[in-house]
């Protein structure tokens, strides 16, 4: 790959809608190495499915529309929620 290059990864939905992440982007929800049990309550039973530049699908988080979680914010998104 040219030096200039970046990479992005491309998700299309049911229709037929195509979405470009740029590595950058992916990198800003990164998740806290705190976060993966929560993580992995909230996939329940998965299988990942590798995908190109070594990432695996791993599943979908079902949030609830009030969630914190469910909403685009700067900061990575998880951990997110608080008890204050």
């Amino acid at each position: 790959m040219p030096e200039n290059a970046s990479q992005a990864l491309v998700i299309v939905d049911a229709e037929e809608n195509y979405y470009v992440l740029p590595r950058e982007t992916v990198e800003t929800a990164k998740a806290a190495p705190e976060a993966r049990d929560a993580i992995e309550a909230h996939l329940r039973e998965s299988v990942r499915i590798p995908l190109a530049g070594g990432y695996s699908f791993a599943g979908l988080l079902q949030l609830p529309a009030a969630s914190e979680l469910a909403h685009y914010t700067a900061e990575p998104s998880w951990p997110v929620a608080t008890t204050s």
